[in-house]
């Protein structure tokens, strides 16, 4: 199973105090800990599992970050540095079959980094419009304000955000006027 690239101020080259390199080190793995925790499927991402597996303590969860959701953040600021490779354009010259290979391969490797925050935030997904009982209505709504089509607009058809805002309200507008 893939891992996140480490902290950014882990990579550089420049000198850092034992002191603050060792902050560092315990944010890491802090944001370690969290996307371990996803990966294995766990419902328990409180500070207190989250420090236990980091071998922290609690105290030092909220010394790191502010709450729980700013891990959260620099998980997904981490995978968001671990996929950028993968949305690199491939060259058109090169013949399609193997252009299909690579694309295959890049998703797969990006979908595996990205799936154990996805399906955590999935779990806790709700969708705040009453559809009292009609499953259809619930499913088009939820097909319309998931990220793939969100993603779609924003960089499929390259939208600004509000652009894409105006989108999705009129498409579930539409769904619920019917």
């Amino acid at each position: 199973m893939p891992s996140l690239p480490a902290a950014p101020e882990l990579n550089e080259s420049r000198r850092v105090d034992g002191r603050a390199a060792r902050g560092i080190r315990t944010r890491s793995a802090i944001a370690d800990a969290l996307y371990s925790i996803l990966r294995e499927g766990l419902d328990d991402t409180s500070a207190r599992a989250i420090a236990e597996r980091a071998g922290v303590s609690t105290r030092s969860v909220f010394q790191h970050f502010d709450d729980i959701e700013a891990v959260y953040a620099e998980v997904a600021a981490r995978q968001e540095l671990a996929i950028r490779p993968f949305l690199e354009p491939i060259d058109p010259m090169i013949p399609l079959g193997e252009r299909i290979d690579r694309l295959v391969v890049a998703r797969d490797e990006m979908y595996a980094i990205v799936a154990p925050v996805r399906r955590a935030a999935n779990k806790h997904r709700s969708t705040p419009i009453e559809v009292a009982g009609d499953e259809r209505l619930a499913l088009r709504i939820d097909v319309c304000l998931s990220f793939e089509t969100w993603d779609q607009f924003t960089m499929q058809h390259g939208l600004s955000r509000a652009a894409a805002r105006g989108h999705l309200i009129d498409l579930v507008r539409s769904l619920l006027a019917r």
